[in-house]
This record gives structure tokens, C-alpha cells and sequence, in this order.
């Protein structure tokens, strides 16, 4: 029984030393401090160029195509007739960066077209094609096709859909 008692207390002293030299070793480090960043993040849509027409019914010109949004973050385009499969609209369109923080365009967003709309194809190129980041108060162009979809079989009349462009931070 005494041999128990000694290998108990032994494993109680142990468990004791163990537990004291941790705590002697081990400290609690604690870091304050605080960080600000400032900057704008500011891209917009500043002009539309002259469109491109091809069997399009209607005035092919920038005013009636497009608009830019009163804050500038949206683009409303509207093309009332393409005639025929394939026919297309192209309207180039500028954006610029007036923020003082450099920017990328992460995606392209589409709002208005519905399953009505399923004849035309809008596609992009330009910046919506491109990984390249946008500095402050530089431009970049990109143009928007709007094009009669000639493998589906139905007709292309009165299309308005806004777009927006989403954009973040250019890493360095």
C-alpha cells in the first residue's frame, strides 16, 4: 500500500511541476495599435462615342442609343429594332477613374433584359475583356455590341437594359 501511496503522490508532484514550469514559460503578449486608410474609390462612366449601325431601324446616334445615369455608375442602352439576324448596334463608351485609389473591373452588371429578349446577344470588349487596372484620372474604353442573335428564330424589337460596371481595388 505504500509503494501505491509514493507512486501516487509522485504522479501528483509531477503533474505539479509540469503544470508550474508551463506557467513560468508561457506569457500573454498583448499588441495595440490602430490603422486609416483614406481614399476615394470613384470609376464612372464619362462619354459615349459615336455609335456603329448595321440594319438597324432608327436614329444610329449616341443620344438615342444610351445614357449615362445622373451619379454616372450606370448606363441605360435601349436599340428599338435590329431588322434582320445579325444586324447589330456597337456603342463605344469611356470610363474614368476619379477616385484617388487604382481600380480593376471585377464583372459587368446587366440589368433589364429578359426572357423576351433571348434574340439579342450583348457582348463587350475593351475593358471588359482586360485584367488591367485603371489608375486615378486615367480612361478606358469599351464598347458594347447589341446584335440580332441570327441561331435563335425569333424577332429583335424595343431592348433597354442599364449596365454597371463593378470594380475593385488594384492590387500593387
Amino acid at each position: 500500500m505504500k509503494k501505491n501511496s509514493m507512486a501516487i503522490i509522485g504522479v501528483v508532484a509531477f503533474v505539479l511541476a509540469v503544470a508550474v514550469g508551463y506557467a513560468l514559460f508561457s506569457e500573454t503578449i498583448n499588441v495595440n495599435g490602430s490603422a486609416t486608410a483614406k481614399g476615394d474609390f470613384d470609376v464612372e462612366f464619362t462619354s459615349i462615342g459615336t455609335p456603329t449601325c448595321s440594319g438597324f431601324s432608327g436614329t444610329c446616334d449616341a443620344a438615342s442609343l444610351a445614357k449615362i445615369s445622373t451619379d454616372k455608375n450606370t448606363l441605360t442602352v435601349t436599340v428599338n429594332k435590329l431588322n434582320y439576324p445579325g444586324s447589330y448596334v456597337e456603342i463605344p463608351v469611356t470610363v474614368t477613374n476619379k477616385g484617388s485609389i487604382a481600380a480593376k473591373l471585377k464583372q459587368i452588371n446587366e440589368t433589364g433584359l429578359t426572357e423576351a429578349d433571348r434574340a439579342v446577344k450583348v457582348t463587350y470588349s475593351g475593358i471588359a475583356a482586360s485584367d488591367t487596372a485603371i489608375g486615378t484620372n486615367e480612361t478606358q474604353d469599351m464598347t458594347i455590341r447589341v446584335e440580332w442573335d441570327s441561331t435563335v428564330n425569333k424577332s429583335s424589337e424595343n431592348v433597354t437594359f442599364k449596365i454597371a460596371l463593378n470594380y475593385e481595388q488594384a492590387q500593387k
